[in-house]
């Protein structure tokens, strides 16, 4: 089976529904998503993407602090999470406080942990591509999938494959490349898919109008690095 993994929408649909043609194109089965379909760009468009179209989702940071309420004022200016969750109708609400922190998955490739931030902390960690991955050590699944930090890589700590599916709204290392991720549950092989986001950014901007200049930047940088996975 080929399993397909986004993260980090931020309330960008459209790059959502581009990364997600890409995945059931690419031969994905089933699509999970890995948390944070809202926060910096306003409005609830990737949770209403998400119940029409059965992608299957986990609990982001984000999600979760629209949820508690406990949204950061001065932060917020940034995030727009308030504006977000005051226009968001009671249907959606209902359907993120049904989303899992986790997901145990059983697969032909062994155990498969699905967490937004990371093994020790499922909602809130970060796994860089240069964390170090020996504090993981008492992990026994065979493969984790994470988001949280917008950076994709797919790294191995003894018989673990750590794979960070990156951002298919927000992504933090080249603005312009959404990122997506094929996996084959039979043989372990993981396929990290970049994809040019501008023109589904362009609409998400019109769409839900001004976002704060920070955010813009993030869109607009072009890792001197290179992008992961291109």
């Amino acid at each position: 089976m080929i399993l397909g993994f986004l993260s980090d929408a931020h309330g960008n649909r459209e790059a959502f529904e581009q990364g997600l043609s890409l995945l059931l194109a690419g031969g994905a089965d089933t699509v999970y998503f890995l948390g944070d379909a809202v926060g910096y760009l306003p409005g609830d468009g990737v949770v209403d993407a998400i119940r029409e179209t059965g992608v299957i989702p986990i609990l982001g940071n984000h999600d979760a602090r629209l949820l508690s309420g406990e949204i950061d004022p001065e932060r917020d200016e940034i995030q727009r999470l308030r504006d977000t969750f005051q226009a968001m109708p009671a249907a959606n609400r209902a359907f993120l406080e049904t989303w899992p922190d986790h997901r145990l998955l059983e697969s032909d490739f062994g155990k498969l942990l699905l967490v937004h931030g990371s093994p020790a902390d499922p909602v809130g960690g970060y796994v860089y591509p240069n964390t170090d991955l020996g504090q993981f050590a008492t992990v026994h699944e065979r493969a984790v999938f994470m988001g949280q930090t917008h950076r994709p890589f797919v790294r191995s700590h003894g018989e673990t494959a750590f794979i960070n599916v990156g951002s298919c709204g927000l992504p933090r290392d080249c603005g312009h490349l959404g990122a997506a991720c094929l996996f084959d549950d039979t043989s372990g092989m993981a396929r990290i898919i970049r994809f040019d986001i501008r023109d589904a950014t362009t609409a998400a901007l019109r769409r839900c109008g001004p976002v704060a200049p920070e955010v813009r930047a993030v869109f607009a940088r072009r890792s001197p690095g290179g992008c992961y996975g291109t």
